[in-house]
């Protein structure tokens, strides 16, 4: 029995990280395609350390721009009117969307976060926000409901870019949907009645290949993945020529480490040759280009910027070709990743103070 019980647990460990990524519900129709897993537990966003990294972002981009400060009640407002806490490190997210050769994209957006439906409901009909109906599913439209919840998220709305003139009648709204209190879908009417329908079993949804999962887990407990199917892009002599057939990016955390796994499957050896080629002349180019022009006087901030290039290009291993694959690994400690984060947002915090502070008229 406890052998049993061992094995069981070995198993859940095992197992569980990748059946967090929960596909159910985007259609397998689509190009690209992303999902997020549970962060709870994971250094790089559940751990006091991360949680003193925010709080050092949060003080930074309040220094530079003052609504910064009023995220907290923003943030108190969403959970008021909805019962969603943005940050619960359960929250995950799926989605994608598909194109065609006109460049116009349809998508759509699944969020599974726990949140209160009647309080949602109830907070739409108090603002007047329209509604909008997806099958028997109903919805509101999301820039005015966005605009509902404070005065600063109305201006971020207010922003939105509009579609031109002449498709704006052809345009349907995009709204967001509540299927039930874990689940919400975010997108256009017509899209999201399909989603809804996956949702509910009516139809096969988008299936991770089983090729990219051995990619996923390399990356230890993997909490975010963007797929690329070539067959599903529109068709061109550039595409076809390539043989570019799928893509992967994953992030996932590995005892102390961050991990990112980049894998690309071409038609043939020959076709993913080039690629494998090109990736690793570039890896091997770019130290040199980071290397300082003693004829060239460079200031401190673009001395600081290049170390953090240089931090951020070891963590990079070479790119490995093994017949018609070509994948990337990068490795970064979690801690050091934080610091180069937060010189980053430091430095460009600076900089854009010092274009929007007025130069002192000479006398």
């Amino acid at each position: 029995m406890r052998f049993l019980s061992t094995l069981a647990l070995l198993l859940t460990a095992t197992f569980l990280p990748a059946q967090d990524f929960d596909f159910k519900g985007v259609p397998a129709d689509y190009a690209v395609t992303f999902a997020t897993a549970s962060s709870r537990g994971l250094k790089i966003s559940d751990s006091p350390q991360a949680k003193a990294f925010k709080a050092r972002l949060e003080k930074i981009i309040a220094g530079l721009d003052k609504s910064g400060q009023d995220s907290k009640q923003m943030q108190a407002a969403i959970i008021k009117a909805t019962g969603l806490d943005l940050e619960s490190p359960d929250n995950r997210y799926a989605g994608g969307f598909s194109m065609t050769k006109d460049g116009s994209f349809t998508g759509g957006l699944i969020v599974r976060a726990r949140h209160d439906g009647s309080k949602l409901a109830a907070h739409a009909k108090a603002k007047n926000v329209p509604s909008l109906q997806a099958g028997a599913v109903k919805g509101w439209k999301i820039q005015e409901l966005i605009a509902s919840l404070g005065d600063e998220l109305a201006q971020a709305a207010n922003s939105f870019p509009t579609p031109p003139a002449e498709a704006a009648g052809a345009t349907e709204d995009f709204g967001v949907f509540d299927v039930d209190n874990d689940t919400m879908v975010i997108a256009q009417t017509k899209e999201a009645a399909r989603i809804i329908g996956l949702l509910k079993g009516q139809g096969a949804s988008y299936a991770l290949p089983s090729a990219q999962r051995s990619a996923v887990a390399a990356t230890g407990r993997a909490y975010a993945i963007v797929s690329v199917n070539a067959a599903k892009l529109p068709a061109t002599p550039e595409l076809a020529q390539s043989g570019f057939v799928s893509g992967l990016l994953a992030m996932g955390e590995k005892g102390s480490d961050q991990v990112m796994k980049v894998s690309t499957t071409f038609t043939s050896k020959e076709k993913a040759a080039p690629l494998a080629m090109q990736a690793q002349g570039m890896l091997a180019m770019a130290p040199m280009m980071l290397a300082s022009d003693p004829s060239k006087t460079e200031t401190p901030e673009e001395k600081e910027m290049k170390a953090l290039a240089g931090d951020f290009l070891a963590g990079i291993q070479p790119v490995e070709a093994s017949g018609n694959q070509v994948s990337l690994t990068a490795k970064w400690d979690t801690l050091k990743l934080y610091g180069m984060m937060e010189k980053i947002v430091a430095i460009g915090a600076t900089k854009m103070n010092e274009a929007t502070t007025p130069t002192p008229a000479k006398k």
